[in-house]
């Protein structure tokens, strides 16, 4: 496995590969950005966007900052609706630095393909709100094929990948963040991983 710190390393290390996949969040964006949208978006709904700061400190602390704000507020009845408005968002997200560029320009010589976990309205409003649609000859979001039990580290993503790809495994290269996860499956079928041991994410203290 390969391990990177900053995104754009990736260009360094695809020598003999033609099909390349990456993960989305804490690869190509900072989860963060959007865990931060998301609490703006609750506290629009509660009427004070003051709560947005409350959101994020509980967040830093490990507690889960929806709740321990209704509890402070006394308003846990209001939890369904905060669920669904930071579920439902229209993320204020951005790539990293320099991504569109090297996605531009991976586009020219590899097909790329896009894995990524996590609830459909979700992951999709996050790949619209980045504009990422254009760059990817393939998207999966694993819910959809069946559910969270499809999420990585389940190969079927991975397989369907190389079959739309029609790519020997070890001809493509998968690039995540979560080391605990992301790489089961494709190191398991013969893919070249590499791992980007992202400083701002949210998994940035886990070790191989």
């Amino acid at each position: 496995m390969v391990i990177i710190t900053n995104i754009l390393e990736v260009e360094q290390h695809l020598d003999g590969i033609t099909g390349v996949i990456f993960d989305l969040d804490d690869t190509l964006y900072s989860e963060k950005q959007y865990v931060r949208s998301g609490y703006k978006a609750v506290s629009k709904r509660l009427g004070n966007e003051i709560f947005a700061d409350k959101f994020w400190k509980y967040f830093e602390k490990g507690k889960p900052a929806i709740d321990e704000l209704l509890n402070e507020m006394n308003c846990k009845d209001k939890k369904a609706e905060c669920l669904e408005a930071y579920r439902f968002q229209k993320p204020d997200i951005c790539l990293y630095d320099g991504v569109r560029e090297m996605l531009e320009r991976l586009k020219q010589n590899y097909k790329l393909g896009l894995i990524t976990d996590g609830r459909p309205e979700g992951q999709k409003a996050k790949i619209k709100a980045l504009r990422l649609g254009k760059y990817f000859d393939e998207i999966i979001i694993t819910d959809e094929l069946g559910g969270i039990d499809f999420r990585k580290p389940n190969p079927r993503a991975f397989q369907i990948l190389a079959e739309k790809f029609r790519e020997e495994y070890n001809r493509m290269c998968y690039i995540g963040d979560n080391i605990h996860k992301d790489f089961i499956a494709p190191e398991m079928l013969g893919m070249k991983c590499i791992w980007f041991r992202n400083p701002d994410g949210l998994y940035s203290g886990e070790k191989q």
